[in-house]
């Protein structure tokens, strides 16, 4: 039997555990900065609890996801596929996605945001919502996307632990071939906990404008005539966005993720784990209310200059296999990254939807969310790809916004196990610690 890691995992760990600070310094390295970091790591004062990374640097996420590959000539390339269960398709070039993006960050300022400025986005996985995120992080702004499946109860307690300013929404959105009103659970929501909302945005997907004291989409994009789309240079601590995490007791808990760290560990997991590149296709099904569609549907995949693929409505509507089918067969997608649950459903419906479906570009699928069970692995490795992709289950939560447990997706590099994420990822540390002796269940992360 193979060793659960090979010689080269254990080179990879042991320089990351020898000298932190240069790893890191080289893993951030690979991403372009405005201006360099005067220092890679350091603890705040104890009282806080907290630390910085890559202090003094300056860079803007938004920047490095769009503006960087198009002044490198690489402005053709297709940024983003979206289609829905409706059959609507949209493409655009990350040209054509910056010039969308510029719109709206000239229209948040002529609407009074500014740098530090939280706004709320409850919309659908969309390509107006993806705009939105982008064009908040490049005018230095800070969102809090809600998942718009939440109502108005939970989508009011993260509006109020945001301190938004703002709040963005669509009238409504697409589920099992119905359209599912999302607007009048803002509504609800902002009279119950929005004392501090001063605007409400709302994308009208049919005909006509929205009724009340709104701004239509159309309305809102006006008032960038004569704003400045520029980026803002932000400092490596300063926030990108906030999100609550996806525990459902009590009042949300926002994790806050700065443009530096996280998009250094971020896109570093994204090569290492996933092996992300410029040469991808990537699908991830998750919805954008979530840290993976943040990091990986979004943020990974543009920096690294690949083509993101972006889906709304029920994986399985109208057939198990119709969404599937364009992501794969269509666009050519050559990474997956989906759930475990996504899995379990489309196996419900037996082999031949799937196994009906060209995968010959398809090189890996990635999986996390809940335990991969080892049926559902088999199911997905074996009778649909039989065997010829790799499919890799890993671990990681919204705080860290990568992974944290995982192999690579090189099957020559260690030892898969079904329903296991492994072993912690390179530049990570993990203790696990029986609760009832007194010690806490801990990890540590070096970064």
């Amino acid at each position: 039997m193979p060793p659960l890691v090979t010689p080269a995992v254990q080179r990879w760990i042991d320089d990351a555990r020898r000298d932190p600070d240069a790893f890191w310094d080289r893993a951030a390295r690979e991403l372009p900065w405005h201006r360099a970091w005067d220092k890679v790591f350091e603890w705040a004062p104890p009282e806080t609890k907290s630390f910085r990374w890559f202090i003094g640097g300056q860079t803007n996420l938004c920047h490095n996801a769009l503006d960087h590959h198009v002044a490198s000539g690489r402005g053709d390339r297709v940024a983003m596929l979206y289609f829905n269960e409706r059959g609507e398709r949209a493409s655009y070039t990350y040209a054509q996605l910056l010039d969308e993006v510029k719109r709206v960050a000239a229209a948040l300022r002529g609407l009074g945001l500014r740098k530090g400025d939280r706004l709320t986005i409850y919309m659908p996985t969309s390509a107006e919502a993806i705009m939105l995120m982008l064009a908040t992080v490049r005018i230095g702004a800070i969102h809090s996307v809600v998942f718009a499946g939440f109502g108005a109860n939970a989508l009011g307690d993260r509006i109020a632990a945001s301190g938004s300013k703002a709040v963005f929404t669509a009238d409504v959105t697409y589920r099992k071939g119905k359209d599912v009103a999302l607007l009048p659970i803002v509504e609800d929501a902002i009279r119950s906990h929005g004392s501090g909302v001063e605007h409400l945005v709302v994308w009208r997907r049919g005909d006509g404008r929205p009724a009340g004291p709104h701004h239509d989409w159309r309305d809102f994009l006006a008032r960038g005539n004569g704003q400045s789309s520029d980026v803002e240079w932000m400092e490596s601590n300063e926030p990108a966005y906030m999100i609550a995490t996806s525990g459902t007791t009590a009042k949300p808990k926002l994790a806050v993720h700065c443009h530096g760290g996280y998009q250094v560990y971020m896109s570093a997991m994204g090569r290492w784990c996933f092996g992300l590149s410029e040469d991808d296709v990537w699908w991830t099904t998750s919805d954008i209310g979530w840290i993976v569609g943040h990091a990986y549907m979004i943020h990974a995949p543009l920096v690294a200059g690949a083509t993101t693929v972006v889906f709304e409505g029920a994986l399985d509507h109208p057939a198990p296999d119709a969404n599937w089918r364009v992501a794969v067969e269509e666009f050519g997608a050559t990474g997956i990254f989906t759930s475990p649950t996504a899995v379990r459903l489309l196996m419900r419906y037996g082999d031949g939807p799937l196994a009906g479906i060209d995968h010959a570009r398809l090189k890996r699928v990635v999986c996390a969310g809940e335990v991969l069970n080892a049926p559902a692995w088999d199911w997905l490795q074996n009778t649909i790809l039989k065997g010829r992709a790799p499919v890799i289950d890993h671990m990681w939560q919204t705080e860290p916004a990568a992974p944290s447990s995982a192999i690579r997706t090189a099957s020559s590099c260690c030892r898969s196990s079904p329903g296991r994420a492994r072993f912690p990822c390179r530049a990570s540390r993990a203790r696990s610690s029986d609760p009832t002796a007194g010690r806490a269940r801990r990890t540590r992360r070096a970064s």
